[in-house]
């Protein structure tokens, strides 16, 4: 009996397990339950419209894979029309330091030339979970300009690819510099592409391109901090953490760094071209220390020499834009001063050129005036006259410098040229593509003619006295420039090296030279004193006309020929010798005269005694 009942049952279960698995079958194909974190795609087989050719996903009513998402749950699905496409996928997940990168396989075409696809629907597809909006809106095949932020992202994994890459970070103490590979062409003439507002540092790549951003390398920088910029494009395959071409790319340059005791000269590499006549640019406000370069060129800011200069930090600036040349800040110390020759200003005109030259003739006159009262205290009024009388004919360039031809380049403040004010001790930010500064020491200053070893030292001179006799002197000159005619002194022959070596040293040379061929050696040794006073006078009236005062000249030594001086003393032994012969022979004449004298003397005594003799006997008779 039980043997009959088994085979009365297992008919029963075989049909009962068959539809059990059958109707599993049919609740599969129609219900279909998605993960928390996964996504699933439907596929339309049947009766339907047939997709658009060129179409990758069907969107309502077309047959082919679905463009819509079945989201996390449970789904129904009609049996006779659709089935599961694959299994469910998991979500896309983007960490809080990465961005995901999106390529569309569907859509319209591409813009022509164009290599980033633009975001036409914009919002409406919702960062790309609503692929029939992004379909319908004219979504663009290709890799798309806008990027997915942090998060868990149900994406189509048949119609977008997404590449998870890695944010950009710019750490402390760089500065990113952005190159656009899309976009349009950059202007004629120009290095960088214009800048655009409110791309949020280049995140908003479609803002970018859509407001007319240029490809090649940019004004904007990207400063210290973490982007999402579209720095990588889709790889092969719908999802993967690697890199290939990029969209816009970033280079770290290290910030600008400007030392303590040093400026930054700038030169900007693009911008409007500099006036003609010009040597730096104007300053332009509103560029933060050159680190917005996007004010900078909408300014109309000027390529080449800035004016403006970087002052002592940090700064933040494109490299490609500016460049920037460190440079020590100028110290003028005390007992100096600092004549400045201005590069930007006003052209001096005629007019203020003419009020210089009138002044310095003044100057000139009065300082003549006292000169020629210094010569007349210490020297006789006939060398007085010939200093005058020799300086009044002197050579045609040095007339020329008489009359003021260089003076006319110093000019009163805001003009191009030598300024008239100097500037005293202290440290300065100077911008030395603008101005020059010339450091002029006012204190005493002293050259020498000597075999010594010092500072500002020449060979003692070796001059021809009037009788041919070869004399080395050694000379000492002590001068100084005042600081109002520091200017002045710069601005006819530059500096004090070139003061010294192209003026003093010829001119002492000859002044000394001269006055030795007027007298004889010994003579000249002998009125050491006279000649002294002679070659100051000189030198002090030919170097007023560079505006450098004289405090003295001093002969130090005179080395006559050896000749000369064994002559000199044979003949000074000679006259020793005669002297002392002339000197004994007036001593024996008065010693004999003294032996004479005595002689007399006693014979006087005598005879006086003997009349004395008488007058007493004769008293006594």
């Amino acid at each position: 009996m039980n043997n009959i009942d088994i085979f009365t049952i297992l008919p029963v279960l075989i049909i009962g397990f068959v539809v059990l698995i059958g109707l599993l079958i049919i609740l599969r194909r129609i219900f279909v339950n998605v993960g928390p974190r996964e996504i699933a795609i439907k596929e339309r087989r049947y009766l339907g419209r047939r997709m658009p050719p060129g179409r990758v996903v069907a969107t309502e009513g077309e047959v082919g894979i679905q463009a819509d998402v079945l989201k996390p749950g449970l789904h129904f699905l009609n049996p006779f029309t659709e089935r599961l496409f694959g299994r469910p996928v998991p979500l896309i997940e983007i960490g809080a330091d990465e961005m995901g990168i999106v390529e569309a396989v569907d859509g319209e075409p591409n813009i022509p030339g164009r290599i980033f696809a633009p975001d036409r629907a914009q919002n409406a597809h919702n960062n790309f979970q609503d692929p029939i909006a992004f379909i319908k809106q004219g979504g663009v095949k290709g890799i798309q300009l806008r990027t997915l932020p942090p998060g868990l992202w149900p994406i189509h994994p048949y119609l977008f690819r997404v590449s998870v890459a890695k944010a950009t970070v710019i750490p402390q103490g760089k500065v990113g510099i952005v190159t656009a590979a899309d976009g349009a062409p950059l202007d004629a003439g120009r290095l960088l592409g214009k800048a655009i507002k409110d791309h949020l540092s280049y995140q908003n790549a479609e803002l970018f391109v859509s407001s007319g951003g240029q490809r090649g390398p940019q004004v904007d920088i990207l400063t210290p901090g973490t982007y999402r910029i579209l720095t990588q494009s889709m790889p092969l395959g719908w999802w993967h953490r690697n890199e290939t071409r990029s969209f816009l790319r970033s280079r770290l340059f290290d910030a600008t760094v400007i030392d303590e005791n040093q400026i930054g000269l700038v030169e900007a590499l693009d911008g409007a071209p500099l006036n003609p006549g010009d040597y730096v640019a104007e300053s332009i406000p509103g560029h933060d220390n050159f680190q917005d370069g996007h004010e900078f060129i909408d300014s109309r800011g000027q390529r080449g020499p800035q004016k403006d200069i970087l002052l002592p930090g940090t700064y933040y600036i494109n490299p490609l834009l500016f460049k920037v040349i460190p440079e020590t800040a100028k110290e003028v110390k005390p007992g100096e001063v600092a004549v400045i020759v201005s590069n930007t200003g006003k052209d001096p005109s005629d007019e203020v050129r003419r009020e210089m030259a009138a002044k310095v003739r003044t100057r000139m006159e009065r300082e003549e005036k006292e000169q020629a009262a210094h010569s007349a205290a210490h020297l006789d009024q006939a060398a007085a006259e010939e200093i005058k009388e020799e300086l009044m004919t002197g050579d045609p360039a040095d007339r020329r410098l008489d009359e003021g031809a260089h003076e006319a380049y110093v000019v009163p403040e805001g003009y191009r040229g030598i300024q008239e004010t100097v500037v005293g001790p202290g440290r300065y930010y100077v911008n030395t593509l603008a101005i020059t500064p010339i450091v002029i020491p006012t204190t005493n200053q002293t050259v020498e003619w000597t075999s010594g070893e010092v500072v500002n030292t020449f060979n003692p001179f070796e001059v021809i006295s009037k009788d041919g006799f070869t004399m080395q002197l050694e000379v000492r000159v002590v001068f100084r420039v005042k600081p109002e005619d520091a200017p002045f002194m710069v601005a006819k022959i530059g500096g004090i090296d070139r003061l010294i070596q192209n003026v003093m040293h010829p001119l002492i040379d000859s002044i000394f030279r001269n006055q030795a061929s007027e007298s004889s050696a010994m003579a000249y040794l002998q009125n050491r004193h006279e000649e002294q006073e002679r070659a100051e006078a000189r030198v002090r009236a030919h170097l007023l006309k560079y505006h450098v005062d004289v405090v003295n000249v001093l002969i130090c030594h005179i080395h006559l020929p050896e000749e000369l001086m064994k002559t000199q003393t044979e003949k000074i032994l000679a006259e020793q010798r005669q002297n002392m012969f002339n000197a004994q022979r007036e001593a024996e004449e008065k010693r004999i005269q003294l032996g004479e004298d005595q002689v007399t003397g006693r014979q006087s005594t005598r005879l006086d005694g003997r009349n004395r003799g008488r007058r007493d006997r004769r008293q006594a008779r």
